[in-house]
């Protein structure tokens, strides 16, 4: 088995980008561009569709990375157990993460790695903003939206879908198409994660002027839920909510219900101390199995 292969495959998918991997791996990005061409030769199928600006996966490639992906972790928390079992991890770790993200599945991920390293002390610090690693001191972050910065390492762990939503009583009211004094919105530092990407061709949010503007997910939930108008949100937040028949999901939808992606971003790992390098294998592998973005919890 071409294990290599396999890892660089993985990785390229995980961080989005050949560069992105070759960080994650400590290693150039010819190799591994090399690697995967290798793997792809061997197995006689194309797992990567690449142009200039992006990557995809082909069919072939979905089913070869959901076959391997759960067998590289484990080999991913195999390896970590080794190189930390003569080791003991001291010191602080500094994560980010955003508001309203699910408080059970975080604090589960927590007390597991704590229990593991009983020297070791995590700073969670909950923020939409998106932090400076090294002048905010800040380890690692949790980020909805992959960021656009080159310097650091983004692994997708989890989609989520964003949607527009808002109480039967103020859709019976004002009907889903006045949205001029009752739109919900996000503040504009949102813009690089598109919460507000409505379609194009739907021009009942032009010049929509918000009346609430909150960069807390929670809150705009809880204002829709009171009947202040149209609130775009993740849709797993929301699940209690529908099946409670406090919110309906508008459809046709005010935006396009596209999947955005959930990262653990943080520095390469040659700048990331051995403390932060296991919370941050720990925490992805954790969020990973969990599929945090689809359980919703609190």
């Amino acid at each position: 088995m071409d294990i290599n292969g396999s890892l660089a495959f993985v990785a390229v998918v995980d961080c989005g980008s050949f560069a992105a991997a070759a960080r994650e791996l400590g290693v150039p990005r010819s190799t591994v561009s090399a690697r995967v061409a290798a793997l792809e030769a061997r197995l006689g199928v194309r797992l990567l569709r690449r142009s200039t600006r992006r990557i995809a996966l082909t069919d072939e490639g979905e089913a070869w990375h959901a076959s391997v992906a759960s067998a590289i972790a484990t080999l991913r928390a195999a390896e970590q157990r080794g190189l930390t079992r003569g080791e003991k991890l001291s010191g602080t770790i500094r994560l980010s993460v955003p508001l309203d993200f699910p408080d059970t599945v975080l604090a589960d991920a927590i007390s597991a790695f704590l229990d593991s390293h009983p020297r070791v002390r995590v700073e969670v610090h909950a923020t939409n903003e998106v932090v400076d690693f090294v002048g905010d001191k800040f380890d690692l972050a949790i980020r909805g939206g992959k960021p656009g910065s080159s310097d650091a390492v983004a692994r997708r762990i989890a989609s989520f879908r964003m949607a527009a939503f808002a109480s039967p009583a103020w859709l019976a009211r004002r009907g889903v198409g006045d949205r001029a004094d009752h739109a919900m919105s996000v503040p504009d530092s949102f813009a690089q994660l598109d919460l507000l990407a409505f379609s194009p061709s739907d021009d009942r949010t032009a010049g929509a002027q918000a009346r609430v503007v909150a960069n807390s997910f929670g809150l705009l939930k809880q204002m829709a839920i009171r009947g202040r108008g149209v609130a775009t949100l993740p849709a797993h937040l929301c699940a209690d909510a529908i099946a409670a028949g406090t919110l309906v999901e508008i459809d046709p939808p005010l935006q396009d219900a596209t999947q955005q992606g959930l990262y653990l971003v943080y520095p390469s790992r040659g700048d990331m101390s051995a403390r932060a390098r296991a919370f941050a294998q720990h925490l992805g592998d954790t969020l990973e199995r969990n599929a945090v973005a689809g359980r919703g919890n609190r």
